[in-house]
């Protein structure tokens, strides 16, 4: 009696490829992640900086610092019209220090 032979992969080769696709996916994973951190760290710096820029403006406009970001928003230097744009702002809020005597914004 002649033994056919099977096409296909065997169990023992479908576990291995599977274990080595899950060691890559995991070592993309631990490189990805701090990167994602230090962008979302720029974002922040970015943020602050054009805070400050637009606080800056206000106070050579008006003559005085704004009270709050939410001030910048309602006077037009910062995007304030959409509810998301109202969003973002009331965020920036609670993420940034703010000292109305100086107009400068920091991170927390």
């Amino acid at each position: 009696m002649k033994r056919q032979k099977k096409s296909g992969f065997s169990l023992l080769e479908v576990i291995a490829a599977v274990v080595i696709l899950a060691v890559v996916a995991a070592a993309t994973v631990a490189t990805v992640a701090p990167m994602r951190a230090k962008s979302e760290d720029k974002l922040q710096d970015q943020e602050v900086a054009t805070l400050n820029a637009m606080a800056q403006t206000y106070f050579l406009e008006v003559g005085r610092f704004p009270q709050s970001v939410t001030t910048l928003g309602s006077s037009g230097y910062l995007p304030y019209t959409t509810t998301d744009e109202r969003r973002r702002v009331a965020a920036m809020r609670t993420k940034y220090d703010y000292v109305p005597t100086t107009g400068v914004f920091a991170k927390k």
